[in-house]
């Protein structure tokens, strides 16, 4: 059986059209960025999630911020919400995988939050010296 162990989760919000301080409140969290994206008036916010106990760290994030998520995508105040879930993938390895229990997936997808799973080739460095 596979452990659910991201290294970092990230929840990533584009086409953000209110400033940041509405948006952390929304949130009833602190966003880690907040910077203008290409299109004018439109800004990218993103909030670092605790990977120590991950599935908890989800379902307290779907718990408190989910609601004001989905009112936002639903009047447009953002245009997209993602959870970002990054797993290493060391150079050695033949293959991976990872479990997102369905209560931490539910509690996620059910506020129209998005589930991104991102792969990074770890040990690059040791190659380089090669």
């Amino acid at each position: 059986m596979t452990q659910f162990a991201p290294f970092a989760i990230a929840l990533r919000l584009s086409g953000v059209t209110i400033g940041q301080y509405e948006l952390d409140a929304a949130l009833r969290q602190l966003c880690s960025r907040y910077e203008p994206e290409d299109a004018d008036g439109s800004f990218y916010g993103q909030v670092d999630v605790p990977v120590a106990n991950p599935v908890r760290s989800l379902l307290e994030l779907a718990e408190r911020s989910g609601p004001a998520i989905a009112a936002m995508l639903e009047d447009r105040r953002i245009g997209k919400a993602v959870i970002d879930l990054a797993f290493d993938y060391p150079d050695h390895g033949e293959s991976m995988s990872a479990r997102l229990p369905a209560h931490a997936a539910a509690a996620i997808a059910g506020y129209g939050i998005d589930i991104e799973i991102s792969v990074y080739l770890t040990d690059v460095e040791d190659d380089e010296e090669e």
